[in-house]
């Protein structure tokens, strides 16, 4: 019984690894460099990209597998636009505002959010080719008007021969009204969202999430949503950290413990039906 003890350890200690790579209905864990990602987050407007360029070392205090040598971080610019709601007074917007605050009956600046769409875009697309990060490792994010736009680009605009983002991120934005065609089943089903918002926020209306969610959840996408005793602005440390978790879990996923244990019981059997006759057990 001690050798046949002894047999069975060293059996498991050098062969464990090799029958995870050469069973079938296994876990394959990442190949090097597929642990490579990026986070793509756009500011409000009147906003600069450098007023949420600190996600870069925040996000990964909290979660550090999100560490800059591991996940790219891009702060877009938007550019300068006149604002028709305050008189066309120029300042750095993804699109133009009629009405304020943002509720259910705001109208679309339809022109202006599809051209931010398209340079969001544009940014993922150069990811891939310059980097060779592809958008199913992107999270595509923002606050307010970055926010509208990031959903948009995520649910509204990825096409089935695209590969759909990663996940995306809502800080105190809206789902705007004129956009009411279906979401690709696809992409509904591979692209998350964590929706966070105030809940006394007098610039996007609180209201707007529970909107948004519920037109969301109808097309199947699975929608976090988070609630914090703020008006419009960040809920600091709280929202900062539950969106490095949601990062965090969409771009390294776990693996669920039963499908964990399914594949460890069947990679021991295939070990042991490859190795009986050589260790006569």
């Amino acid at each position: 019984m001690t050798m046949l003890a002894l047999q069975l350890v060293c059996l498991l200690a050098t062969g464990l690894a090799s029958a995870f790579q050469d069973a079938g209905h296994r876990w394959n864990p990442p190949r090097s460099g597929d642990d490579r990602g990026a986070v793509v987050f756009l500011h409000g407007m009147g906003d600069t990209s450098s007023g949420w360029a600190s996600l870069d070392h925040m996000l990964p205090s909290m979660c550090p597998r999100l560490s800059t040598d591991k996940i790219e971080y891009i702060f877009p610019q938007a550019p300068v636009t006149g604002i028709t709601l305050n008189g066309y007074e120029l300042v750095p917007a993804w699109f133009d505002l009629f009405d304020w605050p943002i509720d259910s009956t705001s109208r679309d600046d339809v022109i202006g959010q599809l051209n931010a769409v398209c340079l969001l875009e544009d940014i993922v697309k150069s990811l891939e080719e310059e980097r060779g990060i592809p958008a199913s490792r992107v999270v595509v994010g923002g606050f307010a008007q970055g926010a509208a736009v990031a959903m948009l680009a995520s649910f509204f605009r990825r096409e089935r021969k695209d590969q759909p983002f990663a996940g995306c991120v809502c800080l105190s934005g809206w789902l705007p009204n004129s956009w009411n065609f279906p979401v690709n089943e696809y992409v509904a089903e591979m692209t998350p969202l964590l929706w966070a918002h105030g809940a006394y926020d007098n610039k996007v209306l609180f209201h707007q999430q529970a909107l948004g969610v519920q037109r969301l959840e109808k097309e199947g996408i699975d929608v976090t949503t988070k609630t914090y005793p703020c008006a419009h602005e960040s809920y600091k440390l709280q929202e900062i950290n539950d969106m490095a978790e949601f990062v965090d879990n969409v771009l390294f996923p776990k693996v669920p413990q039963q499908v964990a244990t399914a594949e460890f019981v069947a990679s021991v059997k295939y070990l042991f039906d490859q190795n009986t006759d050589q260790y006569n057990l």
